[in-house]
């Protein structure tokens, strides 16, 4: 070999061999504080399997499995609307017998007009895919002045279509017994497509399956929509409140509402106030919708029983803050039926 290919092979292996230095620029600090028992990354040495030499950026990013899931989202709906409020002289009134505020796609609000009976309640209208169901029929038998079938008949076909409609069931039911909840009834009787719940703790229990009654909370399938049905009586000796998961919503009838909350059972109303907090505790409550109005924006100033007009009334809907402040109300009133004005309703003892 010459000199110059012996120079050549003599820089290679040295080369080879040296160890690597960090070139400018290329050198990386860390500074981070290690706590006892973890690595430069601040994970515990258990977590890595005792590898605490890794590069930590070699280290999985493993997710954690103590997240919980996400709440179903709920079906958004609103309730963006000016109730009509009744006239000073109904025989000035150019108002509809029945006002109609759609929440949504899938349920309905209907409400009767004060001219046709001062308690003016609220109806509800909720569409499942095999059956819809209606809470209360109103407060008026007569068809010619309350059309509350021919109008509820027309939101069936306008949700299902004209064949459709004819596969599917109505279900009447209420929140309890009193007559300005089932005066309408008799449109609804042998009807074709339609069911007519019985009023009464022995019919509502025997047609929802309540084993327990006033304990039992039952699920009622309208197909593909699950509706709890809660026995919450104490207004009255059947009353029902209905839980609507797919929209957050609670259906008080006469238990809870904006207006005088009239007590009938005083033990028996205390308990079911406390089962229906106990409800819905952790359960995301969108609106508590009642059956009725009658009290001001002003808070704890109601209307006088009987009027016909609510001029600035309060909205429809309370939420689920009403519902603890009532229970909270009642426990601290204790066993004494005693009447309590507060902002929103007003306890009433009868």
């Amino acid at each position: 070999m010459n000199s110059k290919l012996l120079y050549v092979l003599g820089y290679c292996l040295l080369s080879c061999t040296a160890p690597k230095s960090a070139q400018p620029g290329q050198t990386r600090t860390t500074t981070t504080t290690t706590a006892p028992g973890e690595d430069a990354t601040g994970v515990p040495d258990e977590t890595l399997g005792g590898d605490t030499q890794a590069d930590p950026e070699t280290k999985p990013n493993t997710p954690a499995t103590n997240t919980p899931a996400p709440a179903p989202a709920l079906e958004a709906g609103n309730l963006n609307v000016q109730w009509y409020a009744g006239v000073a002289n109904c025989a000035q009134n150019n108002q509809p017998p029945i006002q109609v505020h759609a929440y949504n796609k899938n349920l309905t609000i209907l409400r009767q007009n004060k001219c046709t009976n001062f308690e003016a309640p609220f109806i509800h209208l909720i569409f499942g895919a095999q059956k819809a169901l209606l809470i209360d029929s109103g407060a008026t038998a007569s068809a010619a002045t309350f059309p509350i079938r021919t109008m509820v008949e027309s939101l069936l076909v306008e949700h299902y279509g004209a064949a459709q409609r004819a596969q599917i069931t109505l279900v009447v039911t209420h929140s309890h017994a009193h007559g300005d909840h089932r005066a309408a009834d008799a449109q609804f009787n042998g009807q074709a497509g339609t069911v007519v719940v019985g009023t009464g703790q022995a019919a509502v229990s025997t047609f929802f399956g309540i084993a327990d009654f006033p304990n039992s909370v039952v699920d009622y399938d309208l197909g593909g929509r699950v509706i709890k049905v809660i026995p919450i009586p104490g207004h009255e000796a059947s009353h029902l409140a209905y839980f609507d998961a797919q929209t957050g919503i609670l259906f008080t009838g006469d238990t809870l509402y904006p207006g005088r909350l009239y007590v009938q059972d005083w033990e028996t109303y205390r308990a079911s106030i406390t089962r229906l907090r106990t409800f819905a505790e952790g359960k995301t409550i969108s609106h508590v919708l009642g059956a009725h109005v009658e009290i001001s924006k002003t808070p704890g100033q109601d209307f006088p029983q009987g009027a016909t007009f609510q001029p600035d009334e309060h909205v429809q809907q309370l939420t689920k803050d009403g519902l603890i402040l009532l229970d909270n109300e009642l426990k601290k009133i204790g066993a004494t039926p005693t009447r309590k004005v507060l902002d929103k309703f007003i306890i009433t003892p009868l």
